[in-house]
């Protein structure tokens, strides 16, 4: 029985090793227009629907604005782990809960991703139907789920090249529809930005609750960002340790391709919900063009399909299926991961709980935040961005221990998650200074005395790097 399959383990495979020279091949521009694909979608426009009119427009805004940048923030802190040692989410998180117990974050993670990937395909699909039933007069949504479906999901196994090179083409072009059919309902409806932002809020929720809602939106990405930053071209040398030097690329990316996309299409929603009475932006466009301008509706409909294809094959399917990979990466390419999770995205039809997207964020942000709170703690609190990655590939290494689980990361988890529930207002903050706290001192004064961690206990400690030239 070989090393790296003890006990059923197994930690290798050819689309989890730390990426070589030449495949980092994404440049600073293109990650930014990977970032506007992934960000434009109709969940945020959903979502800035339905938390009107308990939140006032304004407080919307804010809540978008402060939510997604300290989701930035937070994507460009935790990037720094592919950009420096070329790996995968699912691989690092064997450093903060062990070679077993990193398939229960990775799971957590991969949940919302197989979720949002079978809800935003409904919604293309439901752009698609209309069209069709334009066109043709015949209906068949789940026809066009399945085939939407299967699309994306061919496109997101090819690779990261096949996914980069579509967002080129796809990301302009919603951008531009985007701003079309915000004049156009503005217009239409009689509308204008002072008469949207001079309406109240009627209360029941606060802003601290719409800016934890904004951030379950990407906080997923968060956490799995080394799975892109990975594949980011560097222009310093392996020794470097500068981290502005290292991460000013990703940080510009994420600050403009996600706030600036986020805000636009929170405008979008906030518009489309004011105007019309309605969350669903399908039927906001049909209930406002449809009549006068059926070519228009077609071309905004078609934005629709190209906003969710381009933000499920890299938000949605290329994060779990890492994630699949990881847990049989000898049995399992990327290729196969990214279509089992696709289908079962589609299996669970997601689309049934349309209602209630901000609840479910609101969800995703409790099941996350701790874990982004232990990534954080470990990595630049404990370890002072110091990995050994050889130990991250190997069966019998020092992230084996107890049993393959660290129980300090599963016992800060807990506490955490649930002070989301407890106080939802503040829930991601109380979440990461909870779990981080916990995580520090169960590190510090209990495992690294029984388990030897020789980046924490010996801070003189020389790390050996990933044999590459990054």
């Amino acid at each position: 029985m070989s090393q790296e399959t003890e006990k059923g383990i197994s930690l290798t495979g050819k689309d989890i090793m730390p990426s070589t020279s030449s495949e980092r091949t994404m440049s600073a521009v293109a990650y930014l227009i990977l970032w506007v694909g992934i960000a434009v979608q109709l969940v945020t426009p959903i979502t800035a629907a339905q938390l009107y009119p308990a939140l006032s427009p304004a407080q919307i805004i804010i809540a978008c604005i402060l939510g997604n940048l300290i989701v930035a923030v937070l994507l460009t802190l935790l990037g720094d782990i592919g950009v420096r040692y070329g790996i995968p989410y699912a691989v690092y998180i064997r450093v903060c809960f062990g070679y077993l117990g990193t398939h229960i974050p990775a799971l957590i993670r991969a949940i919302p991703a197989i979720f949002w990937f079978g809800f935003q395909t409904w919604m293309g699909a439901y752009a698609l139907n209309t069209i069709m039933e334009m066109l043709t007069g015949y209906s068949n949504l789940t026809l066009l789920i399945i085939i939407f479906g299967a699309v994306q999901i061919i496109n997101t196994a090819m690779g990261m090249e096949a996914i980069t090179k579509f967002e080129w083409l796809a990301s302009p072009s919603i951008l531009i529809i985007g701003i079309i059919l915000q004049v156009y309902i503005m217009k239409e409806n009689h509308i204008t930005f002072g008469e949207i932002f001079s309406k109240g809020g009627e209360g029941g929720i606060s802003l601290g609750y719409g800016v934890v809602v904004m951030m379950g939106t990407y906080i997923t990405m968060a956490l799995n960002a080394p799975d892109f930053t990975r594949f980011l071209k560097t222009k310093f040398e392996s020794s470097e340790t500068n981290w502005w030097k290292i991460n000013k690329g990703s940080f510009w990316a994420h600050i403009f391709g996600l706030i600036g996309s986020m805000l636009l299409f929170t405008i979008i929603g906030l518009t489309s919900g004011v105007a019309t009475g309605t969350w669903n932006p399908i039927d906001a466009m049909v209930q406002t063009m449809g009549q006068d301008n059926p070519l228009l509706l077609i071309v905004c409909l078609a934005f629709v399909i190209l906003a969710q294809w381009s933000t499920n094959i890299s938000a949605n399917l290329l994060p779990p299926g890492y994630i699949i990979v990881n847990l049989f990466p000898r049995k399992i390419s990327f290729a196969k991961g990214a279509i089992i999770a696709g289908v079962i995205g589609l299996l669970i039809q997601p689309w049934n709980y349309a209602d209630y997207v901000p609840q479910i964020l609101l969800a995703i942000t409790a099941t996350l935040a701790p874990i982004v709170g232990i990534m954080f703690t470990d990595y630049y609190l404990l370890r002072k961005r110091q990995l050994n990655i050889s130990e991250l590939y190997k069966v019998n290494g020092q992230y084996k221990y107890w049993n393959n689980v660290n129980p300090a990361a599963i016992i800060s988890y807990i506490p955490a998650g649930l002070s989301v529930f407890l106080l939802p207002d503040y829930g991601f903050f109380t979440a990461l200074l909870i779990s981080g706290i916990l995580y520090y001192s169960l590190m510090k004064y209990w495992i690294c005395k029984i388990y030897e961690q020789p980046e924490i206990t010996n801070s003189a400690v020389i790390v050996q790097e990933v044999n590459q030239k990054l």
